[in-house]
């Protein structure tokens, strides 16, 4: 299997200065592979109590967490990540503190990635959600 990702010419690079580097690929591409989608993806431990409440960076620290062990039951990793989709309540503290958590979660591969701030998402305490999809062999 091949994932091929690129930032083509003429099309903007998004950089933060928060964050050293690419923090998303503009697009992806692969073959010879298997997908795989997970959920959108909440802070909560396995007893369903939310992680982080107040704390944009240990939410989104939790939930990429969670999408990493999600990946391992199925054999992938994060580099097997090809494109997510990521929901959060307050943008400027996503920006601020969940970006730079995101960016180290990929190692220097990251997926395509669309993110949206939204008015509430399925608990009223959480402040990020995220699903990601992979292809792997």
């Amino acid at each position: 299997m091949t994932i091929d990702r690129r930032w083509p010419k003429g099309i903007y690079v998004r950089e933060l200065p928060s964050v050293g580097g690419k923090i998303y690929s503009q697009v992806v591409a692969s073959s010879g592979s298997r997908r795989i989608d997970v959920a959108g993806t909440l802070p909560f431990d396995e007893n369903q109590e939310l992680v982080g409440e107040g704390d944009m960076r240990v939410q989104t620290q939790t939930v990429l967490e969670h999408i990493g062990r999600s990946l391992a039951e199925f054999g992938a990793t994060p580099s097997d990540v090809v494109r997510t989709k990521t929901y959060v309540t307050d943008m400027e503290a996503y920006l601020a503190e969940g970006v730079p958590e995101w960016v180290a979660f990929w190692d220097g591969e990251p997926p395509t990635s669309t993110t949206v701030e939204v008015t509430a998402l399925a608990d009223p305490r959480a402040l990020v959600e995220i699903e990601a999809y992979a292809e792997v062999n």
